[in-house]
């Protein structure tokens, strides 16, 4: 009896101490019935110099962007070279098997005009990344992950950001051919993704990525964006219609700096189905919220809780970009801009005059730091699901490894989100201070109360360096 018992505890221990199977598939999702649980695919097929630094080092100090990197790289013998072996290692098959792994459901791949339609006269973009993204696509069916594709650059800029692919420009506003030719890039998009052979797989598209008109000159910008909105909806659903068994490509538009209180009762329901509303949460970008404690950053997250909700309430909200760093240290580095983080840390890191210290290697990271960020990442992740998730900003980067999701799980000490889904989370319930549990339990979504103004960066994007 002895030995027998032996074995069982011995082989109970040696199962243990196995590594745990790859998941085969990534879980399912299901708009409206289930948290979008994600992860941007950044700086692959849309280039931005913090998170590939190597593609910008070497090169005159005025490639800063996509297009100033197309006009250099044009000019050398092998312009496609570097690009063409980027875009076929930076992201592989093997990435999105990790992910499904990890418990995501979803990825939100970014992709530029330049890559779905032609080029006009002045325009400079290295073109040819379609094909990369189908086979992304491709991958993505392979390990069961659904797919949020997402215009990140339109002709014209729509931000003044590296991320549109024209850093400083914003003429997107300007001119009705800004606009139909985005229409013309997302139609694009539409008649290869909503095939047959993807159903099941894209599941919805953000038409235009962080839309600025704040920035814009042009008269009345926001009124041309909600222009655009209607006609990207009615271009998807004309071809994805809207089926009563909720089919139909989720349409998503983007908050663009204005509140997500600004957008209620906009393109509402019955006359617009399926459409979701996209914000975007960091709090590293302004003097404001570096200088907070890690105490008052979580503080602040589980205070969203309340807009979040009633925003759901107007049209399906997703946080579409997010990070657990509570600082842009390493996020600018590359680009010019000047360094910014928070002084305040000088306790928690074991070097506080350095980046390094909290952006570059995570084992050179003291566990203070390591703790934060998973408590960061519960709290956010927990908070957005009130709403209908998130996608987490980014799978990966060379450098700024507070912001890769790929190194936090290869770490082995941030939470993955097949733990999150079966409640298991290092630092418990989060916002346990708060009765947000309490306030909606039992109350329909049609009678929760009006949303209190949030002290999240919602409006005034005029200051803001986002991603």
């Amino acid at each position: 009896m002895f030995a027998f018992a032996t074995i069982l505890l011995l082989v109970a221990c040696l199962a243990a101490a196995a590594p745990q199977r790859r998941l085969d598939h990534a879980p399912p999702q299901s708009w409206g019935n289930g948290p979008v649980r994600g992860v941007n695919i950044g700086g692959w097929l849309v280039l931005e110099p913090w998170i590939t630094p190597s593609l910008f080092t070497g090169k005159p100090d005025w490639v800063k962007d996509e297009a100033t990197y197309a006009r250099y790289q044009l000019g050398q013998p092998q312009p496609y070279g570097e690009i063409g072996r980027h875009w076929d290692t930076w992201i592989t098959y093997d990435d999105f098997a990790k992910i499904a792994d990890s418990g995501l459901n979803t990825v939100r791949i970014p992709v530029g005009f330049w890559s779905l339609v032609p080029l006009v006269e002045g325009e400079v973009f290295m073109v040819g990344a379609f094909n990369h993204l189908k086979r992304a696509v491709g991958w993505a069916k392979s390990v069961g992950l659904q797919v949020m594709l997402d215009l990140h650059g339109a002709p014209g800029g729509q931000n003044t950001w590296d991320n549109s692919g024209q850093l400083g420009v914003i003429k997107w506003y300007d001119n009705n051919v800004n606009m139909d030719r985005t229409s013309a890039a997302l139609n694009v998009l539409m008649r290869e993704f909503n095939r047959a052979e993807w159903a099941g797989t894209v599941t919805s598209v953000c038409v235009l990525n962080e839309p600025n008109p704040h920035l814009s000159k042009a008269p009345a910008p926001i009124d041309f964006l909600k222009t655009f909105y209607r006609a990207a909806y009615s271009l998807i659903r004309d071809q994805s219609p809207a089926t009563p068994a909720g089919g139909g490509i989720v349409v998503i538009i983007s908050e663009a700096y204005q509140s997500l209180d600004y957008w209620k009762g906009f393109m509402r329901s019955p006359q617009y189905t399926r459409v979701a509303l996209d914000w975007h949460s960091y709090h590293v970008f302004e003097d404001r919220t570096l200088a907070l404690s890690f105490d008052d950053h979580i503080a602040e997250y589980c205070a969203l809780v309340p807009q979040l909700v009633n925003s759901d309430d107007n049209l399906w909200t997703v946080v579409g970009e997010f990070t657990a760093a509570p600082t842009d240290c390493g996020g600018w580095a590359y680009t010019g801009s000047p360094i910014r983080w928070n002084p305040g840390m000088g306790e928690q890191m074991a070097n506080p005059n350095e980046c390094a210290a909290i952006s570059g290697k995570p084992d050179t990271w003291t566990p203070a730091y390591r703790d934060y960020l998973t408590r960061s990442w519960e709290t956010q992740t927990w908070v957005y699901e009130k709403a209908q998730g998130w996608v987490a900003w980014c799978w990966k980067a060379e450098k700024a490894l507070d912001w890769s999701l790929e190194a936090y799980f290869d770490g082995g000490w941030l939470t993955r989100p097949r733990d999150l889904a079966s409640g298991n989370r290092k630092f418990g319930m989060p916002c346990r201070s708060n009765s947000f549990e309490n306030t909606f339990k039992g109350v329909s979504s049609a009678s929760r109360c009006t949303a209190v103004p949030g002290i999240a960066l919602l409006a005034g994007g005029a200051a803001l360096m986002m991603i």
